[in-house]
């Protein structure tokens, strides 16, 4: 499927799956792109260690979760 990144703009082959099994992770399958996808995990790592969240909180989740579509520009309406 191809898709054009909400993040860098360049239409390219989508992720082959969701990467997470909910309603953000099907918008980031058609959303994002594989680079920025990769980008996004390394800068997750970083952000979990600085701000030394635990993920079994639901306050850090939805900040990870708030952090990522800043990321991904996915805060952003669809083009259309």
């Amino acid at each position: 499927m191809q898709v054009t990144c909400a993040r860098c703009g360049t239409t390219t082959e989508g992720l082959p799956a969701p990467p997470v099994p909910t309603a953000l992770g099907t918008e980031i399958h058609g959303r994002v792109c594989p680079g920025c996808w990769q980008e996004w995990l390394r800068a997750q790592v970083i952000l979990i260690n600085e701000y030394r969240l635990t993920l079994v909180d639901p306050q850090a989740r939805a900040l990870l979760e708030e952090q990522l579509r800043q990321f991904l520009h996915l805060d952003r309406p669809r083009p259309a």
